[in-house]
């Protein structure tokens, strides 16, 4: 099956309305061979059904069957474990993604749509601190005179948000937010 075929299979599945989510993304993924493209898609998007559903133990044993595969989606998988680790208050857990997410970061693995869930998430959970630093790692490398796509427009929004919380003073990143709160 090709990647489009995948895709529109994924998203007729997501899209339907329909209680058996988790149970057919888990199907269409074990019939896909590891290494092939969709398996963690289709794996991914089952285990955040169970976790929708309480299913919290299913959901972790699906992710850590596809834990070290490279990523598929706009999420890496190590993003949606940690919304798990929370979920399951097991901050040990939470603790040891976030420096494996680090670590991915660095070596260019994650997603801007990665960091900006990794920064919602800890916002959510209370750690601004570590909100501030993975809303502020995508736009580390960008002029904010830029233009900005979508999601590093969220980073902005979000980290200027944060940044109120936490005190901070006005940056060029917060004038940015200013911007384009604004401008909406």
């Amino acid at each position: 099956m090709d990647a489009l075929e995948i895709d529109r299979q994924h998203d007729e599945i997501e899209y339907a309305r329909r209680a058996d989510k988790a149970e057919a993304h888990e199907e269409a993924g074990r019939a896909i061979a590891r290494g092939e493209y969709g398996r963690v898609l289709f794996l991914k998007a089952a285990a955040e059904h169970w976790m929708m559903r309480g299913e919290l133990e299913r959901a972790r044993a699906i992710l850590a069957d596809i834990q070290d595969d490279p990523s598929e989606g706009q999420i890496a998988t190590r993003a949606v474990q940690l919304h798990l680790a929370f979920k399951m208050s097991d901050d040990s857990w939470a603790t040891s993604l976030l420096q494996q997410l680090l670590a991915d970061f660095r070596a260019d693995l994650v997603s801007t749509s990665t960091c900006h869930f990794v920064g919602e998430l800890l916002r959510e959970n209370g750690d601004l601190r570590k909100a501030h630093r993975w809303l502020t790692l995508p736009l580390s490398y960008l002029d904010p005179t830029d233009e900005l796509d979508v999601i590093e427009e969220m980073c902005v929004e979000s980290r200027a948000q944060v940044r109120r919380e936490l005190g901070l003073p006005h940056d060029r990143f917060d004038a940015v937010a200013d911007e384009l709160a604004a401008m909406r």
